[in-house]
């Protein structure tokens, strides 16, 4: 069964890079002749290398640690030539399914990339890792990158991971006036301490700079119930 997988895996690596680099030669094309089709001949669309990065992405948990490597070692070639931002963020997601040494490297880089959509990628792929690598670069990218929807990716990334630099790069962000960015705050700290303060924003920033949960100061209504009881 192993020896299956792997030679199907083999196969797919094999037909992914037949595919993505597009072919060296352009076949002739005679107008009118034959069937009518909208793909233009020897043109490989951007939807075709995702479906085959996709399925190189689901064969990464059954592969043989040879093949692992030569899969990374295929993506890092690939993404230094890929023009297409899509087809970039899906090479770099499908490089997160093959979570071995090789593949911090791509993964570093592509946290650097200039499409927004392959940084975000870059982040949820660090997320799946969730060591201490992971904490301190998704920290940074919380603190230093300008895309919105980057941030909040590096954000939900961080909850996966359970190291003290994560805490306090979210704890930063409860100083926010952005409420996207406190609640995305909130939500990972919930996830990385397993503390549930609600949704105070105070409550946390209180326990990120104190390391404990303070009690709840009690409403009105509760101080009313208090002296009727």
């Amino acid at each position: 069964m192993a020896a299956r997988i792997g030679q199907r895996c083999w196969i797919l690596l094999v037909t992914t890079a037949m595919i993505l680099p597009g072919c060296a030669e352009m076949p002739t094309w005679v107008p009118f002749n034959g069937p009518v089709s909208d793909e233009i001949p020897g043109l490989v669309t951007p939807a075709k290398k995702i479906t085959q990065l996709q399925r190189l992405a689901q064969a990464g948990p059954e592969s043989s640690p040879q093949e692992k490597r030569a899969v990374v070692e295929y993506l890092t070639q690939t993404i230094r030539t890929e023009a297409d931002p899509l087809v970039r963020a899906e090479i770099i997601r499908t490089a997160g399914a093959y979570p071995i040494p090789e593949a911090a490297l791509l993964l570093t880089a592509a946290l650097k990339d200039t499409d927004a959509d392959a940084r975000v990628a870059a982040c949820e792929a660090w997320g799946k890792r969730g060591d201490a690598q992971a904490a301190h670069l998704l920290a940074g990218m919380l603190r230093s990158d300008e895309d919105h929807d980057v941030r909040l990716a590096a954000a939900r990334a961080l909850g996966f991971t359970h190291e003290p630099e994560a805490i306090a790069a979210l704890g930063e962000m409860l100083m926010e006036s952005d409420p996207a960015m406190q609640y995305r705050a909130v939500l990972s700290l919930k996830q990385i301490t397993g503390e549930d303060l609600g949704n105070n924003v105070d409550r946390w920033r209180q326990y990120v700079q104190e390391g404990r949960a303070q009690p709840a100061k009690p409403s009105w209504l509760a101080k009313q119930a208090e002296q009727w009881f």
